[in-house]
């Protein structure tokens, strides 16, 4: 082959190589248009996915999910921890003699394993409009990245030390503790709630007469988790146990369609 008939084909093969390289896929799902495997081309943006996907307005953009793979593995090892100090409190429930705290470690982790690692990023938006205003909030997306648009729920879940999860329906401006009372509790810190907002926003509320937060308002979707008495668990699991426990549950999507297993 002629030296300059190999140059152009190195540089054609170059060529190709790039644009393969720009050329990045994400899927989106829910409540859109055009629900799939969106490939970009050399635009890689968050805002690039929504609006080839065609988002529908009425989505509910506060429970949108952005899942990446890079983030899989943290939140796999959160996962496998937790259910670790799960068992180790139900292994010293069985020592003690204290059956119901058995049951109830048993029952969350048995519902923590059922669970999808979702890799959920946090941001502060995905509402594609948002995104197409705001160069800071309109990030870039890797290849195998994955946008999850829920319609609108109506309730609040309340988990954890409860008798058994409830939903409990929203009403505007409801204090997480008035939700609790809704749910029966058991072996229940007395001090403190977990409030997790839909879009991934962790919040630590104190309860008490002693450390009392003053209260937020919970949007549809939301999820109280009541934390185990930190008294009855001493032993078994860290003192970042419950907060833990919280920062995984705001991983989980509203709806577990579209969410990558």
């Amino acid at each position: 082959m002629r030296p300059a008939r190999m140059v152009m084909v190195w540089v054609s093969l170059l060529a190709f190589c790039g644009i393969a390289q720009a050329a990045t896929s994400v899927r989106v799902t829910g409540e859109v248009g055009h629900p799939g495997v969106q490939v970009l081309g050399s635009s890689q943006r968050l805002v690039d996915a929504t609006t080839a996907a065609q988002v529908n307005p009425g989505a509910y953009m506060l429970g949108a999910l952005w899942s990446q793979q890079a983030l899989m593995l943290p939140q796999r090892r959160l996962q496998a921890g937790l259910l670790y100090e799960l068992g180790a409190v139900r292994d010293q429930a069985l020592r003690g003699g204290n059956t119901t705290l058995a049951t109830l470690s048993g029952n969350l982790r048995d519902g923590l394993q059922a669970m999808p690692v979702t890799g959920r990023r946090i941001v502060h938006t995905l509402d594609p409009a948002a995104l197409a205003a705001s160069d800071a909030d309109n990030f870039p997306v890797d290849d195998g990245d994955a946008l999850v648009y829920p319609a609108r729920p109506a309730t609040v879940r309340v988990v954890g030390a409860v008798a058994k999860p409830c939903e409990v329906p929203h009403v505007a401006l409801k204090a997480p503790r008035d939700y609790v009372a809704a749910c029966p509790t058991l072996m229940a810190d007395r001090d403190l709630l977990y409030a997790i907002q839909p879009d991934g926003q962790v919040f630590e509320l104190g309860i008490a007469l002693w450390n009392r937060d003053a209260p937020i308002s919970l949007a549809p979707g939301a999820i109280v988790y009541v934390p185990l008495d930190k008294r009855v668990i001493q032993g078994a699991v860290d003192a970042q146990f419950n907060r833990d426990m919280a920062d995984f549950l705001a991983t989980q999507p509203l709806d577990n369609a579209g969410v990558p297993p």
